[in-house]
């Protein structure tokens, strides 16, 4: 039963990644995830061939980590491990967690070599159900090749997000990369629906202030508010050091590209980036204003997409794309059943933009999109395109476009008429 399983770049395999996992497992009982690793040439290998030879990006030794969402990790349970692949024999590792939540489950395998963006990714899905009353049998499977980085992203200031989700309960395994500066760092979120909840609540008041004011000042007074917003939530899910070196290498943030396993209820847009024990000045960037472009691990987004031939992004369901298409998702579509900019991006979506607001998509958006249509048409990348889109929405006084998403390939470009 194969599933999802996706590398990040092109190229010969050095090795390949296998996982399996049982379809459907009772909660309070454990499921054990099984990785294997091999080089391409292993069954050919002699016994007498023990030198390891680089794969990758150039090492011999790769760390193997796993991401779930519905099941956790028993205590005391290692999700990292380092592997030193041979060039006689496979390596195997067992990752045994626990069912806690009812319903679908899903578990994220990421192999990495020196760097934040995996060298393969598989994602596999699982049913945990309260009776073991059924007679799904065998296992789900997803084999990948190893590869090597994108350097085009690889390259470029990373936030690195791996989420575990079980119980209500997250614990976001973030790195920050700048530059040769990296920090990596956890944080446990108690009850994250309730977090996402009280920020959306946030950035709906922070819409509707100043509604008596002109429409220039009206600008100014929301985008000072989503800047409160956004200054409290990045002290929620960036710890001190990662604050700081945001602000230290601040000049050097451009063209920044969240790296996540699918954590995409948060706006990290919206993040503040400020002078450590300050409040928010105006002067303030917010991360989405450094052209910052979401990657999700399990998907490989094309360099090249495709415009509609509107003057705008194509809205449509999540389930209804054109292959590398660049599609808008209103916001009446986030969190919907069908999986929202996610969902439109497993289906072959070539670049997603998630709309802010509230109620579908409003006028607010208007100028964003179109502004980001033309730049992509006009020849520029995806994340120069939202940049300046950004600062075409904010020009127009509609400081919404700040808190909008965009996924993608961020060297994307438009492919020719």
């Amino acid at each position: 039963m194969p599933q999802d399983g996706r590398v990040v770049a092109e190229g010969a395999a050095a090795a390949h990644l296998q996982a399996e996992l049982t379809p459907i497992v009772t909660v309070g009982s454990i499921a054990t995830l099984t990785v294997r690793l091999a080089r391409a040439d292993a069954a050919a290998a002699t016994s007498s061939e023990s030198s390891a030879r680089p794969v990758g990006d150039g090492s011999s030794t790769v760390t193997v980590t796993v991401v779930p969402r519905g099941l956790r990790f028993l205590v005391g349970g290692r999700r990292s491990r380092q592997v030193r692949l041979s060039a006689t024999a496979p390596a195997e590792i067992r990752f045994p967690m626990l069912a806690v939540d009812r319903g679908p489950a899903e578990v994220t395998v990421l192999v990495r070599g020196d760097g934040e963006l995996p060298l393969a990714t598989a994602r596999l899905t699982s049913e945990v159900v309260t009776s073991d009353d059924h007679d799904q049998a065998g296992l789900v499977r997803a084999t990948v090749r190893i590869g090597t980085a994108d350097p085009l992203i690889a390259a470029r200031p990373t936030l690195r997000v791996d989420e575990e989700h079980a119980r209500g309960r997250s614990i976001l395994h973030l790195a920050l990369r700048v530059g040769p500066e990296v920090h990596r760092f956890r944080v446990r979120l108690a009850d994250k629906s309730r977090l996402v909840h009280d920020v959306r609540t946030s950035l709906a008041r922070a819409k509707e202030v100043g509604a008596e004011l002109s429409a220039a000042d009206r600008a100014a007074a929301v985008e000072r508010a989503l800047r409160e917003v956004g200054a409290r939530l990045a002290d929620r899910v960036l710890d001190r050091r990662a604050r700081d070196l945001l602000w230290s290498r601040r000049a050097d943030l451009d063209g920044l590209v969240l790296q996540t396993t699918g954590e995409v209820e948060l706006p990290w847009e919206l993040l503040v980036v400020r002078r450590p024990g300050a409040a928010p000045t105006d002067a303030d960037p917010f991360l989405g204003q450094l052209g910052l472009t979401r990657w999700l691990y399990d998907v490989s987004p094309p360099a090249s997409v495709r415009l509609s031939t509107t003057d705008a992004p194509a809205q449509r369901a999540a389930t209804r794309v054109a292959s590398a298409s660049v599609v808008a998702l209103g916001s009446g579509w986030i969190g919907a059943a069908d999986g929202g900019a996610a969902a439109a991006m497993r289906n072959g979506a070539g670049v997603v933009v998630e709309c802010g607001g509230s109620g579908g998509r409003s006028a607010l958006s208007e100028t964003f999109l179109a502004a980001f249509s033309a730049e992509l048409a006009g020849g520029s990348p995806v994340d120069h395109a939202s940049r300046l889109a950004r600062e075409a929405a904010r020009a127009a006084g509609e400081a919404c476009a700040l808190a909008y998403a965009v996924y993608g390939h961020p060297d994307a470009r438009a492919l020719a008429a």
